[in-house]
C-alpha cells in the first residue's frame, strides 16, 4: 500500500515564492470508536444510545509526551467521552480507537465534577493540562443545562486534579456561554485566556491562578460576528450563521525593537471571530488588569489586518510565527509577526479533500506542526458519510516550537533573520512517517475501502517555474491579491498555468 503524501501549492499575498510545505496524513478515521472496557460495554452503550458513531466529532488536538490528546465536544447525544488520547509517533493502526482520558469515570456526564463538554485543552511546559469544560451538552440539538462551565487544571504525569475553577455566572453563564479555545501564559504564576463563543455574550475570559479568580473582557466590534463575513461556503456547503470569537493564539515574550532583542512579560493575544476576515490583538498587560481592560479596552485593541478567509483555529510558535486555518479556501495560512500582516501572509497548504475545515493545531517536540481536520461543515448538517474518511490529522515539519517554550527562542535572530521561511529548515529525520490510508475495522463498520493518492484536482506539486505575474485589485473595501504561474506547475505530467486568489470565499481560485 502506497502511503499518502501530498504536496500543496504555496501562494503568497506578496513577496517571493517558495516550495509548498509537505504534509503527511498520520491518522484518519471514517468514524470514531473508543477503547471500551469490553465488548459488552460497547454493545450496551450502542443499544442505549450512549454511543452514536455519526454523532461523534473530533475538535481539538494537543501533543504532549508522546501522546496526542483529542477533544470530542458533546454537540449531539451519543458521545461517550469528551477528552481522549492516542499514541503519537509511528503506529501500525492509523485509525486507532480513542482512549478516554484521564478515565472512563471522569468522562461520565452524570457527575458535574466530571468532564461534560470539552472543546479544547492546552498543556503547559510543566505537564499541566488546562481543560475548558463548557458544562452544557448536546449544544447542537436540545441543550442539556445541568452543570456549570469550569476550568480544570490537571497534572498529566501525576494523574491528579490540581485545581477546579467554576466560572461565575457573570463571566460564563450556564445557559449561554460556549468556552471555545484557550492559551496559557505562565506570567505571575499563570493565566489562561479563553474565548467565549457565546451567541449572546461573546468575549475573552481571563483566569488568574494566583488569585483563583476570573473576569471577562467584552468588545462588540472585534469579538462579535462581522455581518459582511457571515456568508461563506466550504466545499459548496454554505455557512450562514453569525459565529463570534473563536480562534486565539499567544505570542512569545520576546519581541524585537530597534534591532535589539527585548525580553519582558508583555505578550500579544491574537484572536478573531469565526465570522470575520479581521485578525485582532490585545496586549496581556491589559487583559491581566481587569480595571485597565474595562477603562481602556477600545484603545488597546489592534486591528492587525484582513485574512483571505474565515478562521476557526490558529497557533503561534515561540518565535512569533502564526499558523491559521482559512476555511473557505481549504487552506492553512502562515504569518511571521515580525513582518507586515497584509504583505507577509503566506498560503502554505491548500487542498479541498485533506484540508476540509482545519480545526486545531499543535506542535510536537521535533518541530512538526500537526493539523486536525474534522469536516464540521458536513457534521453540522448531518451530511457525514461513515463509509468515507471524515477526520484526519496531517503533519509537516516546519521547524517550530510551541509558544509555551520561551527558553528555546533563538536570541541571535535579528528582525530580518526572524522571517526565515520555515520550509527551508526541513529535516528528514524530524519529519513524521507518512501513514497508510487505513481505517481500523469494527464489527459494525462498512466494507473497508482504501482511498488513493489525491487526483490531479486534489493536488498540485510545485516544480521550477519559468515566470510569475502578480496583480492587486480592489473588491469593495478589500484588496484582492493573486499570483499567476506559467510552466511552473506540473499536474499529472502536464505543465499548465495557475492563478491563486487570496480573497474571501466568494472569489475562487481557478485554472487558466
Amino acid at each position: 500500500m502506497k502511503p499518502i503524501v501530498f504536496l500543496l501549492l504555496a501562494t503568497f499575498f506578496g513577496g517571493s515564492t517558495q516550495q509548498g510545505v509537505r504534509f503527511y496524513v498520520i491518522r484518519q478515521w471514517k468514524y470514531i470508536n473508543f477503547t471500551w472496557p469490553n465488548e459488552d460495554a460497547l454493545k450496551t452503550a450502542t443499544a442505549k444510545g450512549l454511543y452514536v458513531p455519526e454523532n461523534v466529532v473530533v475538535s481539538g488536538v494537543k501533543y504532549h509526551d508522546d501522546f496526542f490528546y483529542v477533544t470530542l465536544p458533546r454537540m449531539k447525544e451519543g458521545v461517550p467521552a469528551t477528552l481522549t488520547r492516542i499514541p503519537a509517533g509511528q503506529v501500525q493502526d492509523y485509525a486507532p480507537d480513542l482512549e478516554p482520558f484521564p478515565s472512563w469515570e471522569m468522562n461520565d456526564v452524570e457527575d458535574c465534577m466530571n468532564l461534560q463538554n470539552v472543546q479544547n485543552v492546552e498543556i503547559d511546559a510543566k505537564g499541566q493540562m488546562w481543560i475548558i469544560d463548557g458544562g452544557r451538552v448536546q449544544t447542537l440539538t436540545k441543550p442539556v443545562v445541568k452543570c456549570p462551565p469550569k476550568l480544570v487544571i490537571y497534572d498529566v504525569k501525576g494523574m491528579s486534579v490540581k485545581e477546579v475553577h467554576q466560572f461565575p455566572e457573570e463571566v460564563a453563564s450556564r445557559n449561554g456561554s460556549f468556552l471555545y479555545d484557550l492559551v496559557v501564559d505562565n506570567t505571575d504564576e499563570g493565566f489562561a485566556y479563553i474565548t467565549d463563543n457565546s451567541a449572546h455574550d461573546p468575549g475573552l475570559i481571563v483566569y488568574s491562578v494566583k488569585e483563583n479568580r476570573s473576569w471577562k473582557i467584552r468588545d462588540t466590534k472585534t469579538m462579535s460576528a462581522d455581518p459582511s463575513a457571515i456568508n461563506f461556503s466550504v466545499n459548496e456547503i454554505p455557512i450562514n450563521t453569525p459565529i463570534n470569537i473563536a480562534a486565539i493564539a499567544l505570542g512569545p515574550k520576546i519581541h524585537t525593537s530597534n534591532e535589539k532583542v527585548v525580553v519582558n512579560e508583555d505578550r500579544e493575544v491574537y484572536y478573531c471571530p469565526l465570522s470575520s476576515l479581521h485578525l485582532y490583538s490585545i496586549n496581556t498587560t491589559v487583559l491581566r488588569n481587569e480595571n485597565l481592560a474595562k477603562t481602556n479596552l477600545e484603545t488597546s485593541i489592534k486591528d492587525i489586518g484582513l485574512k483571505p478567509s474565515q478562521t476557526v483555529g490558529m497557533v503561534m510558535d515561540n518565535q512569533g510565527i502564526l499558523y491559521y486555518s482559512l476555511l473557505g479556501n481549504n487552506a492553512i495560512g502562515r504569518w511571521d509577526s515580525h513582518t507586515p500582516f497584509q504583505s507577509g501572509q503566506r498560503l502554505i497548504a491548500r487542498d479541498p479533500k485533506y484540508l476540509e475545515w482545519p480545526n486545531s493545531f499543535t506542535f510536537d517536540k521535533n518541530g512538526n506542526l500537526t493539523v486536525l481536520t474534522n469536516g464540521l461543515n458536513r457534521f453540522i448538517f448531518d451530511k457525514m458519510n461513515l463509509s468515507e474518511y471524515n477526520f484526519r490529522m496531517i503533519s509537516a515539519f516546519v521547524g517550530g516550537t510551541s509558544y509555551l517554550y520561551d527558553d528555546k527562542f533563538n536570541y541571535d535572530l535579528s528582525t530580518e533573520g526572524s522571517s526565515t521561511s520555515s520550509s527551508t529548515m526541513r529535516s528528514t529525520s524530524a519529519e513524521p512517517t507518512p501513514g497508510h490510508e487505513h481505517q481500523h475495522e469494527h464489527e459494525h463498520q462498512h466494507e473497508h475501502e482504501h482511498d488513493h493518492m489525491p487526483t490531479s484536482t486534489d493536488t498540485v506539486t510545485t516544480t521550477e517555474r519559468s515566470g510569475t505575474s502578480r496583480f492587486v485589485v480592489t473588491l469593495g473595501q478589500a484588496l484582492v491579491f493573486f499570483e499567476c504561474y506559467w510552466s511552473g506547475l506540473v499536474r499529472t505530467g502536464n505543465a499548465k498555468s495557475w492563478c491563486s486568489l487570496m480573497v474571501p470565499d466568494h472569489v475562487r481560485s481557478h485554472q487558466v
